[in-house]
């Protein structure tokens, strides 16, 4: 069950966790603006770079600012404490979900309003603004229990965030995010890059609805969901662990 007082705790933890901050709200308008810049008058390149740090919100709020966040408390056991206190994992894990993806949600609608209104371009339709809503609501998700799995198993934040971080490269390496690397047809299952390509020149489409892209982020949520509901089993059966 959700409880009022469990979120707002867990809304503050993040708003008192300053990586947090920076990568999930500055750090995608500042790249943006950056790169954005250099394309003032050319609408489809503009989209395509805001589509583009769009895409780096939830990544970077979650591997970069979550996973330091996350990975400490459990180091110095905080998680288990809140445990024995009647707050119990799957309620944490469900509290920090909403938490974090209520941020997403909040920093995307700022980096859109800021991009869209500085560079004069028109608001993306209803259809296409849902389904950017929704792709960043399933980002986040998997993000968010990559995270999950990480901390449960190694436990230490060096380890945690040393692997966050390496994934948060590659990932932005992978997606064409960071530099022009051609994966070839690769590309046509990476969903950050696929979102990309689908929506940069459909933004004001009102009828345009991308399956593959849901297809593949429902997959690789759906096999996370199952080692996530295992672990978590688990970890109550052997609270000691922590």
């Amino acid at each position: 069950m959700i409880k009022k007082r469990k979120l707002v705790f867990e809304f503050q933890n993040l708003l008192g966790n300053m990586i947090t901050l920076f990568f999930g709200f500055m750090f995608a308008p500042m790249m943006a603006f950056v790169f954005g810049s250099s394309y003032s008058n050319v609408p489809q390149a503009l989209n395509q770079v805001y589509l583009t740090f769009f895409c780096t919100i939830p990544l970077s709020m979650v591997l970069v600012g979550f996973s330091s966040l996350f990975s400490q408390e459990v180091e110095q056991g905080f998680t288990l404490r809140a445990e024995l206190f009647g707050y119990s994992r799957m309620s944490q894990v469900i509290h920090k979900f909403i938490a974090l993806t209520g941020f997403v949600l909040l920093s995307s609608i700022i980096y859109s309003w800021i991009f869209l209104s500085h560079f004069n371009l028109s608001i993306p339709s209803q259809s296409i603004m849902i389904q950017m809503g929704i792709f960043q609501i399933l980002n986040a998700a998997i993000y968010f229990m990559v995270v999950f799995l990480l901390t449960t198993f190694l436990k230490k934040f060096s380890r945690v965030y040393g692997i966050s971080m390496i994934s948060y490269f590659v990932i932005m390496i992978v997606s064409g995010i960071m530099g022009n690397l051609n994966v070839g047809k690769l590309g046509n299952y990476l969903p950050i890059k696929l979102f990309i390509t689908d929506y940069t020149n459909r933004l004001n489409d009102t009828d345009y609805i991308s399956g593959k892209i849901g297809l593949y982020l429902f997959i690789l949520l759906g096999i996370l969901s199952v080692i996530m509901k295992v672990v978590v089993g688990n970890n109550n059966g052997n609270k000691h662990q922590y």
